[in-house]
């Protein structure tokens, strides 16, 4: 295997997404010596480094503002880094303690054209993130983590297990992942560089410090197994993100929420799917909330176009109390759409009719825009109406494969809420039916329905 790892050595601070150009820094929980753990540029001017205690920062920056940091918040964005690896391999894997994610590449080697192109669609494509990244490339996951610990980019992979050895060998030893204790205790028997401690006797460094060095020295090289969990994306997107001291406005929640909604596009493209609603709930001081649901007239992944509606909804709300959270939520996800040009160019304007209806219904309310649309009825003047612009939604879903007969089956497991399909009266075939999207054992969906008042349930149709 080929591994990239991406390490984002920001991402205490960068998880909690502060105001631009503010002097901020994130500290250790309450202990004897607190001591920063990641600092922002403005604190950096003023001589704040990460790892100095809190009263020494004090005494740089009075009007430094120390921010604790938050597990919650750094997994979320890892979780959003590794959204975003899934665009260039599988699997993916990631661990909170390293604040790294992995993607195994190698297989994309020849999707993407040779290294050098894929190189370039990693720099291309890390636009996309709003996070400081490091990457490493090395053929075990150790070795890829400790060259983006030391920030070596994608100039210099390490390509085969072979050239792990002698591509660190003259690196410092503080740059291996060991603990402090076992780092001293080898600084002061005169080790210097990480190709001495390789060197040495795995038997005695076991004797001298435990199983666990030694360990981690072969798995370094790729000659022990490294334990490792695939990243899936979940099925229903949460993210929050709290707000330090208060947000008394909503245009000071316009650089978090541009974040947000940055993220949720990169989830989407992961899973492949887009989404036509979801909530926007800001959390007030009073534990309130003020809850808005971004509505489109089409499913879609455009972080512009979620963003222009977002944007347009918020300058409609006042706050009732200063927010101290932000929550991005949606359950529901649709195909994502696959545009297709034409000779005239005509696709393009239909997409910005739907996008001038989608902030219209966002500025002035979804009832003061109307649309005429057909009905079925044979009367002239009952065969149409003015409906909302978000009119035209999908139609159930149908399966593209229906049985020529009707299949009598037990009672499935059921995945959805009925639709009700009722015809056919005028001809003497009157049938009333509940359908559900259903699951056999095997895992495959089914298109099942039961006749109203009866308990036998029959299959219809499949969608695989």
């Amino acid at each position: 295997m080929l591994w990239l790892c991406i390490h984002l050595p920001a991402l205490p601070l960068e998880a909690l997404a502060p105001p631009p150009d503010s002097c901020v820094a994130v500290a250790e929980p309450e202990g004897a010596r607190r001591r920063l753990v990641a600092v922002s540029a403005a604190a950096a001017a003023r001589g704040v480094q990460a790892g100095i205690d809190v009263p020494a920062a004090l005494g740089l920056a009075p009007d430094l503002r120390l921010l604790p940091r938050n597990p919650q918040a750094e997994g979320q964005a890892l979780e959003t880094v590794a959204c975003w690896a899934y665009e260039l391999g599988a699997p993916v894997t990631l661990a909170a303690a390293a604040a790294s994610v992995w993607v195994e590449i190698r297989r994309s080697l020849r999707l993407f054209g040779g290294w050098a192109a894929l190189r370039r669609q990693v720099q291309r494509q890390s636009g996309a993130l709003a996070y400081t990244v490091q990457y490493g490339v090395a053929p075990t996951l150790a070795a890829a983590a400790l060259l983006a610990r030391a920030d070596a980019g994608l100039a210099r992979p390490l390509t085969r297990r072979g050239e792990i050895h002698a591509g660190v060998a003259n690196w410092p030893l503080q740059r291996l992942p060991l603990p402090r204790d076992v780092l001293a205790v080898l600084h002061g028997s005169g080790l210097r560089r990480i190709g001495q401690v390789l060197a040495l006797p795995r038997d005695a460094l076991g004797r001298r410090f435990g199983a666990q060095v030694p360990l981690l020295l072969e798995r370094l090289l790729g000659r022990a197994a490294e334990p490792w969990e695939s990243y899936q994306p979940p099925a229903v997107y949460r993210r929050s993100l709290e707000l330090p001291g208060g947000v008394q406005s909503t245009e000071a929640l316009l650089f978090p929420l541009r974040k947000m909604i940055g993220e949720l596009v990169l989830y989407l493209r992961a899973r492949d799917v887009a989404v036509q609603r979801f909530n926007l709930v800001m959390v007030d001081a009073r534990r309130g909330a003020t809850a808005l649901e971004i509505g489109l007239l089409a499913p879609s992944r455009d972080a512009a176009r979620l963003w222009l509606l977002v944007r347009e909804r918020l300058e409609k709300v006042a706050l009732p109390a200063p927010a101290l959270e932000l929550r991005l939520e949606a359950e529901r996800f649709e195909s994502a759409p696959m545009p297709q040009g034409d000779l005239f160019g005509t696709a393009r304007h239909g997409e910005q009719l739907a996008e001038l209806q989608e902030r219209l219904a966002a500025r002035l309310g979804a009832g003061a825009v109307r649309r005429l649309a057909a009905t079925a009825d044979h009367r002239p003047e009952q065969a149409w109406s003015t409906q909302g612009p978000a009119a035209g939604a999908p139609q159930p879903p149908r399966p593209l494969w229906l049985l020529p007969q009707v299949k009598p089956i037990p009672m499935p497991r059921l995945l959805g809420p009925p639709e009700r399909i009722e015809s056919g009266w005028w001809d003497g075939r009157h049938q009333a039916r509940d359908y559900h999207l259903a699951q056999d054992a095997a895992g495959r969906k089914l298109w099942v329905y039961r006749e109203l008042g009866s308990s036998q349930w029959h299959l219809h149709g499949l969608w695989e």
